[in-house]
C-alpha cells in the first residue's frame, strides 16, 4: 500500500509540474512593437499634384527604428522616388524625414491601432492603414 502511495503521489506530482510548465509557455508572449508594420498611406491634396498614395513600411533593428517610402499607383514613378533619411519616434509620433522630387520633407505621424495619421510638412493631411505586421 505504501508503493502504490507514493507511485500515486508521483504521477501526481509530475502531471502538476507538467501543466505548470505548459501553462507558463503558453502565457508567455513577445511584446510587439505598436509601430512596426507595413501602412497603406495617402497624402491628401498636395498643390499642382493631388492625392499621393505611398507604402511607408516601418522596421525596427535593436533600439533604431528605419523606414522605407514607396509610391503606389501613379506615384510609383521612378521621378518621384523616395529617399528616406531618417526615422525616429518620439512621444509616440514617428519623424521621418526624406527627400524627393529635389525637395527635403518630413512626416509628423501617429498610429492608433492599425491606424496611422498626421501630416506631411505640417501642411498636407496623412491618412492610412496598416496591411501588414512582421
Amino acid at each position: 500500500p505504501l508503493i502504490n502511495f507514493i507511485l500515486k503521489m508521483k504521477k501526481i506530482i509530475s502531471s502538476l509540474l507538467f501543466f505548470t510548465l505548459v501553462s507558463c509557455g503558453v502565457k508567455k508572449q513577445v511584446a510587439k512593437d505598436p509601430f512596426i508594420g507595413v501602412y497603406e498611406i495617402t497624402v491628401f491634396d498636395v498643390d499642382q499634384i493631388g492625392d499621393i498614395p505611398l507604402t511607408l513600411t516601418l522596421n525596427k533593428s535593436n533600439t533604431e527604428y528605419t523606414s522605407t517610402i514607396e509610391g503606389r499607383a501613379e506615384a510609383a514613378d521612378s521621378e518621384y522616388a523616395w529617399e528616406v533619411s531618417s526615422t525616429s519616434i518620439e512621444n509616440d509620433i514617428i519623424n521621418i524625414e526624406a527627400f524627393v522630387a529635389s525637395y527635403d520633407v518630413y512626416f509628423e505621424l501617429s498610429i492608433d491601432g492599425d491606424e496611422i495619421s498626421g501630416s506631411l510638412m505640417g501642411m498636407y493631411d496623412v491618412e492610412g492603414t496598416r496591411v501588414n505586421t512582421p
